[in-house]
């Protein structure tokens, strides 16, 4: 016999089915042009309802944005299991590749990028995502052999932002131009990055 669900996981489904549901509209729609009532009626709940939920379209992003935070722990997971540095990062770099360029990640981080240049706190949720990702790459960087213990032209910090940068660069280029990055451009990524992070 199935055991019947409680009224706290039916609540917490349809928080996460609005969460979805609002994360579809902004990348079909857009953050402005989608109201908080175009949201309720695709998920299929009363307004009252999302309101008991969210009570803005600024606190759909904080949730979007731990999400994202699922995501980067799922990715730390998978990469940790990986006791050789060199193949834990290049694990790390073909991942972030990866879900980079899935198109929906990519439209809904332009979107939050756009919004968040005219409200800072709707990006509060993504920087800090940001700070946890660099703090990940900097310490796989750091176990790098062949990586400088002292004296590096690029400190492991600012190493992992050129890394962030050019995947997500390449991401960004290949969807405005509406096609997957081919193998050899990613190869290329890779051997730059290599080149970056042993400086």
């Amino acid at each position: 016999m199935k055991p019947k669900t409680t009224r706290t996981e039916t609540a917490q489904a349809r928080r996460h089915l609005i969460v979805e549901t609002a994360a579809a509209c902004f990348v079909e729609q857009g953050f402005h042009q989608t109201s908080i009532r175009d949201i309720a009626k695709r998920a299929g709940v009363s307004l009252g309802n999302l309101y008991n939920h969210f009570r803005s379209k600024a606190e759909l992003i904080a949730e979007i944005a731990e999400l994202e935070a699922q995501d980067i722990h799922a990715i730390e997971g998978q990469v940790s299991r990986i006791s050789d540095p060199s193949k834990a990062f290049d694990k790390f770099v073909a991942l972030y590749i990866g879900y980079c360029c899935v198109p929906e990640n990519i439209l809904l981080s332009a979107e939050i990028s756009s919004e968040g240049l005219r409200n800072p706190q709707v990006g509060v949720g993504f920087m800090q995502n940001r700070s946890k990702l660099n703090a990940m790459i900097a310490a796989l960087i750091t176990e790098l052999p062949g990586r400088p213990d002292e004296g590096a032209a690029v400190s492991p910090a600012a190493c992992a932002d050129f890394v962030m940068d050019l995947i997500e660069g390449l991401a960004m280029r290949s969807a405005f131009e509406n096609r997957q990055p081919g193998r050899k451009e990613i190869a290329g990524l890779r051997a730059g990055i290599q080149k970056i992070v042993l400086n």
